[in-house]
Order: C-alpha cells, then structure tokens, then sequence
C-alpha cells in the first residue's frame, strides 16, 4: 500500500494540497503518538518548541521554518527514514501554495 493509500499521519501529509491540510496532519501525528501538546514540548528536548508553538502547527499555523517542523517531528518520535518524507511535504507545500490559505503565516 502506497503512503497515499493509507490512513496513517504521514499519508494524510502526503495527500495534503493546502498548508491548512498539513497542518491537520501534523496534528493527526500528534494524537497517533497519544501526546498532549506540552508533551510533544517536552519531548523536543533542547531544541526551541514551546507548548504554544507546538499548539498553533497543529491547528492553525504552517510552520515558517525547517528546524520547528524537525524538532516538532523529533519529539513525535518520527523516524529518521521518515522524516525526510514530511520535510519533502513541507517543502512541497510550503513553495508551491500562496502564503493566504487561510492558514496563519505568522513565525512561531
């Protein structure tokens, strides 16, 4: 089964057309993993993630930056195979659609 057949987190990122769509998948990786948005804060360890941050990549902000989709992958504990797969997504999105998707565009 091809990554866009299936239901997992990482399928619905591959699927997503508009920022807004990957930003409900990186909250479907969130409620996969079973964590709270101060969990996934916590788990970023060193790297900058405030709970607050992590709250707005999952419902209202795509992130602006690289790093804050790394360290908010890392903390779901993504694997590294995987990882250059959402960053491909990211990229994807963040190049080819408008900044006014009616997601917010602000910096965290």
């Amino acid at each position: 089964m091809s990554p866009t057949e299936d239901g997992s987190p990482f399928a619905a990122a591959c699927r997503a057309m508009t920022r807004a769509e990957f930003v409900g998948a990186l909250n479907l990786l969130r409620l996969s993993r079973e964590l709270s948005f101060q969990q996934v804060s916590t788990n970023a360890g060193g790297l900058d993630l405030p709970k607050s941050t992590v709250h707005a990549m999952c419902t209202i902000r795509f992130p602006k930056r690289e790093a804050q989709l790394r360290a908010f992958l890392t903390a779901c504990e993504v694997s590294a195979g995987t990882l250059g797969g959402w960053v491909e997504q990211w990229q994807r999105l963040r190049f080819d659609q408008p900044q006014d998707d009616g997601t917010d565009q602000r910096s965290a």
